[in-house]
């Protein structure tokens, strides 16, 4: 348990550190994208440099929780510069959009490339206890941020802010297999109420937007204070790290995690590449 909680806040600060970086803010994501190209990845001007980001909005947002009516709020917990939200506007255009994050600089940013757009909201405050109003989202998407906060601790405050028949769309990197991933989003959800309806291992993809993005991701390492640089090139899985080689040998992979209502109907998307 330890161990985990100091894993959390060192992905915490690495994070906050990373948002500090001009070229971060700017392209409005860090973490790792999702590559080729999904069929239905709308091409959205200002995320034009950042596709495989976008792309991996996509998965989450639409791609993976399948065909639904369109929503009337969604939420992104850990929305960062706000990329994805500018993603989210693009496919949901009548959609309320919020987004919390607790990087004050990320959600500067956010606001400044956002102030245009509708119905925005955003909140510095934690993705597990966001004081949100309850039963208030149709869609719930955390891109990493379970990593950050626990499948437990997350799914039990998207249990309390989904709408009936809502769904949450997560990513994360695990050390686990794929059965073993199922039985901790089963038990998170069972505990809060939800129903984890689809696991599905996306390292390939991950792998590829890494590669994707490697040049872009180097600058950007580079900028990182020298004391947590190395720490850095690990989240972002740069060759030559620990994280790079247990992606390579499968000790540690990427999935993309629904869990929705329990009144919710869903069918079980395929998941191709365009």
């Amino acid at each position: 348990m330890v161990k985990q909680i100091l894993g959390r806040l060192r992905v915490r600060l690495v994070y906050a550190l990373a948002y500090g970086v001009k070229e971060v803010r700017e392209r409005g994501f860090f973490a790792a994208g999702f590559w080729p190209p999904l069929p239905q990845l709308q091409e959205v001007p200002a995320l034009q440099q950042a596709r495989s980001h976008a792309n991996l909005y996509e998965l989450a947002l639409r791609h993976m929780p399948g065909p639904r009516p369109e929503p009337k709020a969604v939420l992104d917990i850990g929305c960062g510069a706000g990329g994805g939200m500018i993603y989210a506007h693009a496919v949901f255009p009548a959609a309320r959009l919020v987004g919390v994050d607790t990087n004050a600089l990320a959600l500067k940013t956010a606001w400044q490339r956002l102030s245009k757009v509708p119905n925005l909201e955003l909140r510095q405050v934690p993705g597990d206890r966001t004081r949100l109003p309850p039963h208030a989202f149709d869609v719930i998407v955390g891109i990493g941020s379970v990593n950050a906060i626990g499948p437990s601790e997350l799914l039990t405050e998207c249990a309390r802010l989904l709408a009936p028949g809502g769904v949450v769309s997560l990513t994360a990197a695990f050390a686990l297999a794929p059965a073993e991933v199922e039985v901790l989003f089963h038990a998170a959800a069972w505990q809060a109420g939800l129903v984890l309806r689809q696991v599905s291992e996306i390292t390939e993809g991950t792998r590829a937007a890494l590669a994707h993005d490697r040049p872009w991701t180097e600058r950007v390492v580079a900028q990182v204070p020298a004391p947590f640089r190395g720490r850095a090139r690990e989240m972002a899985a740069l060759p030559g790290t620990r994280a790079a080689q247990a992606m390579a040998e499968g000790r540690v992979r990427s999935y993309a995690i629904v869990v929705d209502h329990p009144v919710a109907a869903w069918e079980a998307p395929r998941l191709r590449a365009a």
